[in-house]
C-alpha cells in the first residue's frame, strides 16, 4: 500500500493531492488504476474533523481505457478558495462498456465506506497519524454520474449536507425501470436537510441542460418549491438561494468545472453565465 505524503507548514499541513491503486472498495470496479484521487486544502493540524467532498464522474470517450486523470481535470475539485478544512475524493468509476460507467461500489452503504476509506487514508498521513471525523459531506456529481449520486444517497448512512448534480439527472431506461425513479429519494433527503435548517446549513443545486436533463430536473425543481413553500416565508427566501435548479450557461462537458469550485466556495453563488 502506498502511503500519501504531506507536507507540514507550521501548524498545518499544506495543501496537496494524491492518487491511490487498487482501492479495496472499488476492487470489482473495471478500468484502469490507480483508481482514487485525493485532494486536501490546508488542514491545521489540531483539527479534528474535516468537510469531505466526493465527485462521481461521467462517461468517457476513452472507454474502459480512461485515466482517472481525465476526470481530475474536469471536475471542478478546486478547493483553494474553500476556508473550511477539507478533503476531497474522486474515485474511478465501472467500466461497463462504450462509454458508459456507473458506480456500484458507492451504492446500498458503499458512499459510507469511500469516505471512511479516504478519510483513514489520509488521516494516517498525518502527524501521529490519528483520526480524523467527517463534518460536512458534500457529493457532487456530473453527467452519468448523477443517477448513481441519487442511489448513493438513497443507501448511506450519513447522508451528504450538500448536493450538486451538473446535467446528470438522465432518468432511469424506461424499457426496463420507471423514468423518475429517484425523486422519493431525492425528496426524502431533501426534507430531512431542510429540517435541519439554518442551524446547519445544506444545499441542493442543479445545473441542468434542457434536452438532456430537464424533464427529470424540473420535477426536482417542483419538489424544491413545494418544500420551500411549506416554510416560513423569509427562512424560504433565504433557503432558496440554496436550495434551486437553473439551465446550464456553460457546454455539457464544462459545467462541472465551471460550477464548482464556486459552490465549494459559497453555496448560494449566483452564477455569472457571462463569464
Amino acid at each position: 500500500m502506498v502511503d500519501i505524503e504531506t507536507r507540514r507548514t507550521g501548524q498545518t499541513v499544506a495543501p496537496g493531492e494524491a492518487y491511490l491503486s487498487d482501492t479495496p472498495l472499488l476492487r470489482a470496479h473495471a478500468g484502469t488504476q490507480p483508481d482514487l484521487f485525493l485532494r486536501w486544502n490546508m488542514v491545521p493540524l489540531a483539527a479534528s474533523a474535516v468537510d469531505v467532498v466526493v465527485f462521481l464522474h461521467g462517461f468517457s470517450q476513452q472507454g474502459g481505457e480512461m485515466p482517472l486523470a481525465e476526470k481530475v481535470a474536469r471536475s471542478g475539485l478546486d478547493l483553494s478558495h474553500r476556508a473550511r478544512p477539507s478533503l476531497a475524493l474522486l474515485p474511478r468509476g465501472n467500466w461497463m462498456r462504450h462509454s458508459w460507467y456507473d458506480f456500484p461500489a458507492v451504492l446500498d452503504g458503499g458512499l459510507d465506506r469511500l469516505v471512511e476509506y479516504g478519510l483513514g487514508r489520509f488521516a494516517a498521513s498525518l502527524p501521529g497519524g490519528r483520526s480524523l471525523a467527517v463534518d460536512r459531506l458534500i457529493l457532487a456529481a456530473h453527467s452519468g454520474g448523477g443517477m448513481p449520486a441519487v442511489d448513493a444517497v438513497a443507501g448511506a448512512a450519513r447522508p451528504p449536507d450538500q448536493l450538486y448534480i451538473f446535467d446528470g439527472l438522465y432518468g432511469r431506461d424506461p424499457s426496463v425501470d420507471e423514468p423518475m425513479r429517484g425523486l422519493e429519494t431525492i425528496d426524502g433527503w431533501l426534507g430531512g436537510r431542510l429540517a435541519q435548517e439554518p442551524g446547519r446549513e445544506g444545499a441542493l443545486r442543479l445545473v441542468y441542460i434542457e434536452r438532456q436533463t430537464g424533464p427529470f430536473s424540473r420535477e426536482v425543481g417542483k419538489l424544491i418549491a413545494r418544500r420551500l413553500g411549506a416554510l416560513e416565508p423569509r427562512l424560504a427566501r433565504r433557503l432558496a438561494r440554496r436550495y434551486k435548479i437553473e439551465a446550464s450557461g456553460a457546454a455539457h462537458g464544462r459545467i462541472a468545472e465551471r460550477c464548482l469550485p464556486e459552490l465549494l466556495a459559497q453555496p448560494d453563488i449566483e452564477f455569472d453565465w457571462r463569464r
